[in-house]
């Protein structure tokens, strides 16, 4: 194609330093990278860029390239609601060293905030404040990876490996394009397993036939980099999952690393996207039998995230119950629906611990309770004040009918949501105390009375609320 003629070092080099301009870092950043590759060199290393900072590159010069800009139109590039940027630096020679280096050379204006070494993975991570914005790098020993069973972390052996033999332990092609940071070759590309070939064709492929043997996470980080980018999972690696999964590999790994996968996912853009496509390939299923993404879960998925993209919403919530986590609402609707054995042996096998299940178990009993109150609507306020907010959220986020006494209680959540649970006492319990009144209990049922006059609208001053406890609580 005539466009890989874009694919040279000043269009990368242009790119590049548009996405920082875009962080904020400015041209300070191209400077730091190019203070790296000379403290490399010096050390008698060779350092390069490699990732998905280099595969978003070459998609942002194809969204921006009319030849092309219409077909990658829908890619997302770069990580969801970043605030700063994430880069990885492979080095032929010591990470520790170079980072090493980089912090102690006296020469170079950019002093990092901190300096974090992996010994047994041969990584450092080092993060610097340009523009009072961090840009973090982490650095890496080339080097090659041996998996002794499926599903371990691999056995690392950094030696002598050079670039092309470092490419053959990762996970997809589209991340293993690479831009050299040396003095002589600046942003140079090195592409040696046809990454570029394959971002042109927006294909997800993986490196080798082991791929998801070795290490079965890779099955939901190409779902999630398809539905980001807009790629397709191309047949091969198609049928390479569903021999993984036929072999049951998802039980050689741990609940806690396939939950922070699920995690990544709810951090997408499109999360139900996502575990839509899980579902289609049968890794729902892997993870637990009785797990499934239905049209229903979409459209609440779609609720959970508008809800949580909404600012305003979002931190008025968190001003009266501090411990929500979107994360949460997003496993309760994937869980709901299962008995409880069921729900112990799904928790169980994700390793989520004793105090998610008691709080999935607790929002899906005052499901019922709220259900019930349709019944009997008299005093609605003050009995879904003494439900968990968790619980009344997850409730809205749901769909409990569309007749009309249906609709009529949802309004009542959502005005509960929106005004009612704001709403409070001017007094608070010092100031009941102050007049004389100290038992604990007769306090707290006190300004629990004042507010509910307050959302009836018959005390509306603080002046109104003294009026009203001295009448009634205060003997003359």
């Amino acid at each position: 194609m005539t466009v890989l003629a874009e694919f040279e070092k000043n269009s990368i080099e242009r790119a590049i330093n548009e996405i920082f301009d875009k962080y904020g870092y400015g041209k300070q950043a191209e400077k730091l990278l190019e203070k790296i590759g000379v403290v490399s060199e010096n050390a008698g290393f060779h350092a390069f860029l490699i990732g998905g900072f280099p595969r978003d590159i070459i998609i942002y010069i194809l969204k921006s390239t009319p030849e092309t800009s219409n077909k990658f139109k829908s890619s997302e590039i770069f990580e969801p609601n970043p605030r700063f940027l994430d880069l990885d630096i492979a080095i032929k020679g010591s990470a520790e060293e170079l980072a090493r280096l980089i912090k102690e050379n006296k020469n170079l204006k950019f002093k990092p905030n901190y300096l974090r070494t992996h010994k047994k993975f041969g990584t450092a991570s080092l993060e610097f404040l340009i523009g009072g914005i961090p840009l973090k790098i982490d650095l890496a020993s080339l080097r090659t990876e041996v998996y002794k069973k499926p599903g371990m972390l691999p056995a690392v052996s950094s030696g002598k490996a050079g670039l092309e033999e470092d490419i053959r332990r990762r996970d997809f092609t589209i991340n293993t394009v690479a831009f050299s940071v040396g003095r002589k070759d600046f942003l140079e590309i090195k592409d040696y397993s046809l990454g570029i070939r394959d971002i042109l064709k927006k294909k997800i492929s993986v490196m080798h036939g082991l791929s998801f043997i070795d290490d079965p996470t890779r099955m939901f980080r190409a779902v999630r980099f398809e539905k980001r980018l807009g790629f397709h999972i191309d047949g091969k690696t198609l049928k390479l999952i569903k021999t993984a999964l036929d072999k049951n590999i998802l039980d050689n790994i741990s609940g806690k690393r396939i939950v922070a996968e699920l995690y990544l996912m709810f951090n997408e853009k499109k999360p139900w996207a996502c575990l839509e496509r899980l579902d289609g390939l049968g890794i729902m299923r892997s993870i637990y039998e009785r797990l499934s993404f239905r049209k229903e879960n979409k459209t609440v998925f779609k609720k959970i995230f508008a809800y949580f993209n909404n600012m305003h919403k979002e931190s008025k919530i968190r001003s009266v119950c501090r411990d929500i986590d979107i994360n949460l609402f997003y496993m309760a609707d994937l869980f709901y629906g299962l008995d409880d054995f069921e729900l112990h042996e799904t928790v169980d096998r994700l390793n989520m611990g004793q105090k998610i299940e008691k709080t999935l178990k607790a929002i899906y009993c005052d499901i019922k309770k709220i259900n019930s109150l349709k019944l009997n609507i008299d005093g609605i306020y003050d009995k879904l004040n003494k439900i968990d907010v968790k619980s009344v959220l997850f409730y809205f986020f749901q769909d409990f009918g569309r007749t009309e006494s249906d609709l009529n209680f949802r309004k009542i959540i959502v005005r509960y949501l929106n005004k009612i649970i704001f709403i409070k006492p001017y007094l608070n319990g010092n100031d009941i105390k102050s007049m004389g009144i100290c038992e604990g209990p007769l306090c707290g049922k006190i300004l629990n009375e004042i507010k509910l006059l307050k959302i009836e609208g018959r005390l509306k001053s603080k002046k109104d609320e003294l009026i009203y406890i001295k009448k009634k609580y205060i003997k003359n």
